[in-house]
């Protein structure tokens, strides 16, 4: 079956005879530059794919994205991988701030970002990033909604959307409204999820090695609640605002190392319940002035962040155990923070003559309470200073940013306290050159730092989520990635060829290496440094042409990344090859987007890892939009995912094999925009 999906998509390809000339604009949020200005690896999602299809967790949205995969644990877990690189190497921005939860302490804690009502999704593949964040060696990903209007909004929108989920029994709705009342911009999102645990194939699950014949994934569901309210006034001399918003999630721990004590109890495992509750708070304040004597424009933010992840046994007492159950009572997961942020615009913005100047200013307190308690409190202070400057030149055009940060974390392992301080430089250059009318070549080199995070330094006992005992060690270094990036693009009568080749050095690369002991069953390992080696390369091709009835475009593409041990051996859990096949086909009212992954076997795998099968996702989305009256519109979605309920697991994740991906799921969304 799949080499004759092959097939027809390579004979559609080959055979494309007609041609399409059409020049879309997208603005980034990233300086507020058009992303041509951008020469660097960018992706931009429109909101619209976002909010009219079924809803997902943020690593599985963005999953055909060249160079970006996701380390799944459940439907509600899918933390982003970019070229290789996951956790704190890969920053998640709301509308340009970072994102501060608890995902960087266990890979069963989510991202904690609301999905609802965004107009863009900016993805930023390679250390260059650090021009939008510090420490950013894998990229960053920056969700963008328009909570706080820098623009006037003209007219009142409102929107209301129901989805519904076959493979969970899932359900969603939404409500959105922008507005300008009196000069003053409102706008108000909120969303409700409600799935249960989803289906799976069937021998997709796999534990202790064997495989079982269940077809529903216990403990896989999930349930959240999100709403965010935004006001701001724009005037001649800039613009003011303020948001608050609130997320709340339950859901099932799939898979939880603690499993593994309670064998023998025969099928009273099965009632246990292992649940994560979340919930966040958050503030923000967010502002410019422009025309200001020296200046073109100063921007200003304050953000307040009060974050909880609580992680427990909620049912399924046993029988004459409950001294068992008070020994493993719920653990949460506390961080507190605040950032406060400045950038000076220097010169003309509009000129080809960007300079402009950061600095941030962050504080962070995490705190781990409760019976899994494997690390003390850290407290984190964090400064950056930066320097960016954009010159479009005769001959090329040329991006230079250089930061400084600052660093200090204090913790302790034991009764012993730690107080550890990080002074990183981090610079990256970017050349741009337009060789011919179709043809533009970008080389990227840079230099950039990163301070080992809270787990990684204070770390100390047992990490049931990973099914081992890790240890943190106070002595590691910053990590430091040498990275040079060399891109070429091409576009003419709608043929477009993409491809990038990368070389990353990472120096002191921080990973968790096994000692080779065991206790209590749970292998112990300890967070150590090497050197390591990520060279990878990202390639597409496809052509856009117009029919009669409408435009079709049909794409191809391919990524890999070898990651190795410059003493020998594998990075463990590396991203696999990965092919995407694409048609997309779009009349006045109506779109047809079909994609096709192939993800191959993993066998290149590192110490105590298993070999991962491959496997082949073939989703469909279809669109169509039904105009009601003069400003009202009915949108109507419909898409299937995983059509072919393979059998699949990311090799990234650290519970591949008892928390496979879901199988057959087709799904119904309507959004109301009146």
């Amino acid at each position: 079956m799949k080499k004759y999906l092959y097939f027809i998509l390579c004979f559609a390809f080959l055979n494309v005879l007609h041609t399409m000339d059409e020049e879309i604009v997208v603005t980034s949020s990233l300086g507020g530059v058009t992303l041509a200005e951008i020469d660097s690896p960018v992706f931009v999602i429109k909101g619209d794919d976002i909010n009219y299809s079924g809803s997902t967790n943020l690593g599985e949205s963005l999953n055909y994205l060249l160079g970006v995969n996701s380390s799944n644990f459940g439907p509600g877990v899918g933390q982003p991988v970019i070229r290789g690189m996951g956790g704190t190497r890969v920053r998640i921005l709301s509308n340009g701030k970072l994102v501060r939860d608890v995902s960087g302490l266990g890979s069963d804690h989510l991202n904690d970002v609301d999905m609802n009502d965004l107009q863009q999704i900016e993805v930023v593949r390679g250390p260059s990033s650090l021009l939008y964040s510090n420490g950013t060696m894998g990229g960053i990903i920056n969700i963008v909604d328009q909570t706080i209007a820098s623009k006037d909004f003209e007219g009142n929108d409102f929107n209301i959307g129901l989805e519904r989920q076959s493979t969970n029994m899932g359900t969603s709705g939404s409500f959105s409204y922008k507005g300008n009342i009196n000069d003053v911009n409102l706008t108000y999102a909120l969303k409700e999820v409600n799935f249960e645990s989803y289906d799976v194939p069937s021998g997709s699950i796999i534990h202790e090695g064997s495989p079982e014949a269940d077809t529903t994934l216990a403990n896989s569901d999930l349930a959240t609640f999100s709403h965010k309210f935004g006001t701001s006034v724009v005037r001649d001399w800039g613009y003011f605002g303020f948001s608050v918003g609130k997320i709340e999630n339950t859901y099932g721990i799939a898979f939880h190392g603690e499993e593994e004590e309670e064998e023998g109890h025969g099928e009273e495992e099965h009632e246990e319940r292992i649940q994560a509750d979340t919930e966040s708070e958050n503030l923000t304040l967010e502002g410019a002035v422009t025309n200001l004597r020296g200046l073109d424009k100063l921007s200003y933010f304050f953000q307040a962040n009060d974050y909880s992840f609580t992680e427990g046994h909620v049912e399924g007492e046993h029988e004459g155990e409950e001294e068992e159950e008070e020994e493993h009572g719920p653990t949460t997961f506390t961080n507190e923070s605040f950032e406060f942020g400045m950038k000076f615009d220097i010169g003309n913005q509009d000129s080809g003559d960007r300079q402009n100047v950061t600095i941030n200013l962050s504080q962070e307190d995490v705190a781990i309470i409760g019976e899994e308690a494997f690390m003390k409190p850290v407290d984190s202070q964090m400064l950056s200073f930066g320097y960016f400057i954009c010159r479009e030149l005769e001959v090329m055009d040329v991006d230079f940013g250089v930061r400084l940060d600052q660093v200090d974390r204090d913790g302790a392992i034991g009764n012993t306290l730690h107080d550890i301080s990080e002074s990183n430089l981090s610079t990256a250059l970017t050349m741009g050159w337009d060789v011919a009318n179709n043809v533009g070549i970008t080389l990227g080199i840079s230099s950039v730092a990163r301070a080992p995070s809270e787990i990684e330094l204070f770390m100390n006992g047992t990490h049931l989520a990973a099914a081992r005992n890790e240890f943190g060690n106070v002595n590691l270094e910053s990590e430091r990635s040498n990275n040079i990036d060399f891109s070429v693009g091409y576009e003419n009568n709608g043929y477009f060829v993409n491809a990038s080749v990368y070389a990353n050095a990472v120096d002191d690369y921080i990973y968790i290496k096994n000692r080779g002991t065991v206790t209590k069953g749970r292998p112990n390992v300890d967070y150590a440094q090497a050197d390591a080696d990520f060279n990878g390369y990202e390639f597409e091709v496809g052509r856009s042409f117009s029919t009669n009835n409408g435009e079709l475009q049909i794409s191809y593409g391919r990524e890999e990344v070898v990651g190795t041990f410059a003493s020998g051996g594998n990075v463990p859990r590396i991203t696999p090859i990965k092919n995407v096949y694409r048609f997309a086909f779009e009349q006045r009212d109506v779109t047809y987007d079909i994609k096709i992954m192939d993800v191959q076997k993993e066998d290149d795998i590192g110490f105590g890892e298993s070999v991962t099968d491959g496997y082949t996702m073939f989703d469909f989305d279809i669109r169509r939009s039904i105009a009601i009256g003069n400003d009202e519109e009915l949108v109507l979605s419909v898409f299937g995912r995983n059509l072919m309920d393979e059998k699949a697991r990311n090799h990234t994740s650290y519970v591949k094999n008892e928390v496979p991906l879901a199988g057959r799921n087709f799904g119904i969304k309507l959004n109301f925009n009146f």
